[in-house]
């Protein structure tokens, strides 16, 4: 049995990253840059108004109250050929090019027009509202890396400069297979001593959650020989996860079934609670991860060792989930020896986060990890975990640091 360290280390150390595909712009977005985009475009191309009014001659302006003959109108998309004569303007909108000669944009509520002269109020500095050829985007300038989260502004940046599409790491291919009697599917009736295959929808969830493309797969009954087969078939994967079936009970053949297709097994039993019956190994560039049956523990060990592995395989660099720093607001037994994943509900306090254990840490209990809830991390050396001392706390739900604050304030 090793540590949680020692296991996310072989976790983290055996997944590769995956190649590249290139993707359109549309299918870009949350995806993981595995090319130098340059640009060969100015953006913008040509000196443009940053709003609406008048282009002028700065010099032209330069004592309030100048009026100025009004010798044309620039509508955005249309370009201006004359040059701008002194003691002239030209009606300019938001993105219109730049007339010749103008180097200043006084804004229409800044004016009062009659006929075809123009008065202005002010004396706005040469350059005011002016957006100048280049700023954004310069021919030869690198504006996407290899290892870039692709987001909104990034999409912005490749079409402005005309790149359709886009090099990414390939998503994740993750196959589940829940093996167990007992499990039935959603829409079947659930029979004495029955239960719903939850786990698949939960690891499914999971995968999506982290870039990863899930494929979930039929149940399998407690029988080696379908449980290898099953697992042959899966392996075609790039990440294989089974639940159930890794712990040492008469009908627990994973690790048999794992040890069969060729899998060097790194370890299996962690230190840990939930999810101490944790299986992982590697075949070629396939990683294979035998998760308990439970549904807590299946989605701990997910939370902690498969997300890191799937973000890592398709390049982020940030793998683990965010973690907080919080106090128990009551003591916690817990086990000797183990690394205990107390599950918590986060509320923020005066001091920073609070952190109030979950009234059952049943293995069962998955609304105990619905919104609000982390992991707080029990050392394996305590017996118990004190009130009012800090402990670093697995933020398991996005949602849940939105708590601290609404606003940007």
């Amino acid at each position: 049995m090793i540590s949680v360290a020692e296991a996310l280390g072989h976790v983290v150390g055996a997944t590769p990253l995956l190649g590249g595909e290139r993707v359109s712009l549309a299918e870009a977005l949350a995806r993981v840059a595995c090319e130098d985009v340059v640009s060969a475009r100015t953006v913008p191309a040509a000196d443009n108004s940053a709003m609406d009014g008048y282009a002028v001659r700065g010099v032209d302006v330069a004592t309030p109250g100048a009026r100025l003959r009004v010798v044309g109108t620039v509508p955005a998309g249309s370009v201006h050929r004359a040059p701008l004569e002194v003691g002239t303007a030209v009606k300019i909108f938001t993105g219109s090019v730049l007339p010749n000669g103008a180097d200043t944009i006084v804004r229409v509520e800044d004016t009062e027009a009659i006929g075809e002269w123009v008065t202005i109020r002010g004396a706005p500095k040469p350059g005011t509202d002016v957006r100048l050829a280049g700023e954004d985007i310069r021919p030869g300038q690198t504006v996407i890396r290899p290892g870039t989260v692709v987001g909104p502004a990034d999409i912005g940046l490749l079409a402005s400069i005309g790149r359709a599409t886009l090099a990414v790491h390939r998503r994740p291919r993750v196959a589940i297979v829940s093996t167990g009697a007992e499990l039935v599917d959603l829409d079947e009736p659930v029979g004495p001593g029955q239960v719903v295959n939850s786990n698949a929808y939960v690891l499914a969830a999971g995968v999506r959650e982290a870039g990863g493309e899930p494929l979930v797969l039929p149940i399998v009954r407690d029988r080696p020989d379908a449980i290898r087969e099953r697992l042959a078939e899966a392996a075609e994967a790039d990440v294989i996860l089974s639940t159930g079936g890794v712990s040492v009970g008469d009908f627990d053949f994973v690790r048999d079934a794992l040890d069969a297709i060729g899998v060097e097994r790194l370890f299996w039993k962690v230190a840990q609670r939930p999810g101490k019956p944790l299986t992982f190994g590697t075949s070629g560039r396939h990683l294979f991860f035998g998760l308990p049956g439970n549904p807590v523990s299946a989605l701990v060990c997910f939370s902690v060792y498969v997300r890191p592995a799937l973000r890592r395989l398709a390049g982020h660099r940030r793998i683990h989930l965010p973690v907080v720093t919080a106090e128990l607001d009551r003591a916690v037994r817990k086990a000797a020896g183990l690394t205990e994943f107390v599950r918590v509900w986060l509320a923020p306090g005066p001091s920073g986060w609070s952190a109030r254990p979950a009234a059952s840490q049943g293995s069962g209990v998955l609304s105990s990890l619905a919104e609000g809830a982390g992991l707080l991390v029990g050392p394996s050396d305590l017996r118990e975990l004190a009130p009012a001392q800090p402990f670093p706390v697995i933020v398991t739900s996005e949602s849940t640091l939105a708590l601290e604050r609404s606003g940007y304030g």
